[in-house]
């Protein structure tokens, strides 16, 4: 009896030895994980965003190739508007005016300097003569002149600025110059008015309108029609006309004078 049990003691013991004198490789993959640091291996499905716009980006040589064939792709189609008989003749004249016609490179200058003030310049001032005030009357400010038909019926006033003119019964009121609308509405003492800025530091009143032809932001080119003056006494119409430079009411009538 106790010798079964040493020989099961023996054998035990013998396994035990055999596992403890097995190299280290035989075990299990998993066993000593703590010790063995893991590799992290890099998600082959993964990828990086900018290393994919980086590699997307054409060299510079081809960058220049797809702008030249871009540039040829649009003359041939040019060349293909003017030749074929395919396209309307009205097509063909629309198209060689739009690449004829000359920029108004002057309009611009003048709607935005009417709209946000002076062009902004890279070049520094350099002192000269002082400019024409707004209450002269020469020629470079006096390019619009009212109808000499109109009267006045009130004159300026440093406590009243707005003059009253009598327009006639059935003439409109048109702008003489290129301008910006920058209001349109009722004003204290000019009923409905039209506000336009021109150039050089300068502002139109327009009130006492019975009907008005213009809007908001709207730019004007000269002898546009702002409305029409309000009737009163049965039969005239009475302009209410101020102007300002630099924020300053001033006499429109040496502004813009009279034909």
């Amino acid at each position: 009896m106790f010798g079964g049990a040493n020989r099961v003691k023996e054998r035990r013991r013998e396994r035990l030895e055999r596992i403890r004198t097995q190299s280290r490789d035989s075990f299990s993959p998993y066993v000593d994980d703590w010790k063995d640091p893991i590799e992290v291996e890099t998600d082959p499905f993964g990828f990086s965003l900018k290393e994919n716009d980086e590699g997307r980006q054409p060299p510079s040589h081809e960058k220049w190739g797809l702008q030249m064939f871009g540039a040829v792709l649009l003359l041939g189609m040019a060349y293909v508007l003017f030749q074929t008989s395919l396209i309307p003749a009205n097509w063909k004249h629309s198209a060689r005016e739009v690449m004829t016609r000359d920029f108004n490179f002057a309009g611009v200058a003048n709607w935005y300097e009417a709209r946000f003030g002076p062009i902004p310049t890279l070049l520094p001032q350099v002192p000269g003569p002082s400019a024409v005030p707004a209450t002269s009357t020469a020629k470079e400010v006096s390019i619009w002149r009212l109808p000499a038909s109109w009267k006045v019926v009130k004159a300026y006033e440093a406590d009243n600025p707005k003059v009253v003119l009598r327009t006639g019964a059935g003439e409109q009121v048109k702008i003489g110059e290129a301008g910006w609308v920058s209001y349109v509405g009722e004003q204290p003492g000019f009923g409905t008015t039209v506000i336009v800025r021109l150039t050089k530091g300068r502002e139109v009143w327009l009130g006492n309108l019975d009907s008005v032809g213009v809007a908001k932001d709207e730019v004007l080119s000269p002898g546009q029609v702002i409305g029409t003056a309000r009737v009163v006494n049965g039969n005239e119409r009475h302009l209410y006309f101020a102007a300002k430079t630099d924020g300053q009411f001033v006499d429109p009538l040496e502004v813009i004078p009279f034909e």
